[in-house]
């Protein structure tokens, strides 16, 4: 068991057949390379039982920038699903990996407690991290509102709200919209992003974040953001 997926990265890093061709991240220490590497990815709420981590091809002769897929579990019995599911991609992989073909499959989207996708270049550089597990935007109705009254009881809204004049009323009220991992916002913990809207024109919206530590029922941070709908 553990807390934090880089110590099951260090243990065995798998590679997508594409990039074992081109012998990248083939030496015995690059596993535990990568992993001092990356930003912390400690879980949410439960211990992780095991992990599968993936350097992953990214549809190009040679590769530039990879996929580095973690899959973290939090039970055996999710391990278990998660390796028979990253074999059966494999064997589809196998039918179809004729090259120079690049319509090969990749291990995207594999089910998973966690899922992480992180940018890492061919020599092992490491980039942007992100959370893709679609439950991130699964908030219980205590965890919003905690986290919205704080967000709103914050100096930083205020000011906002005494800045930005008349609003439409149809833009809404603070929203808790996601939860964020430490390697998307780095902070120690995981936090609650409330989102404020300025504007929407049917596509584009535009506002304020609130980032949220539920531990230290604090605000952490506040950053702009922007979302396109459709």
């Amino acid at each position: 068991m553990s807390n934090d997926l880089r110590a099951f990265v260090a243990e065995e890093l798998r590679r997508h057949p594409r990039v074992a061709y081109q012998s990248l991240f083939s030496d015995e220490s690059s596993a535990a390379k990568l992993a001092a590497s990356l930003p912390p990815l400690p879980s949410f709420r439960h211990e992780y039982a095991g992990a599968i981590a993936i350097i992953d091809w990214d549809h190009k002769l040679p590769s530039a920038t990879l996929a580095l897929r973690i899959y973290g579990f939090y039970g055996e019995d999710t391990l278990e699903a998660g390796l028979e599911a990253f074999d059966d991609r494999l064997e589809q992989i196998a039918e179809r990996d004729r090259y120079p073909e690049f319509d090969v499959p990749d291990f995207d989207a594999l089910a998973a407690d966690e899922a992480y996708e992180i940018e890492v270049t061919a020599s092992g550089t490491v980039g942007r991290a992100r959370l893709t597990s679609a439950w991130r935007r699964t908030i219980a109705s205590a965890d919003a509102a905690t986290a919205v009254a704080l967000a709103s009881k914050s100096p930083e809204f205020q000011k906002l709200l005494a800045s930005t004049g008349s609003r439409p009323s149809y833009l809404g009220d603070l929203e808790a919209v996601s939860w964020t991992p430490p390697c998307e916002s780095q902070h120690e913990r995981w936090t609650l992003d409330v989102w404020y809207l300025l504007a929407f024109d049917g596509r584009v919206g535009s506002g304020r974040s609130f980032l949220v530590d539920l531990v230290e029922n604090a605000l952490v941070t506040t950053r702009d953001f922007s979302v396109r709908t459709g």
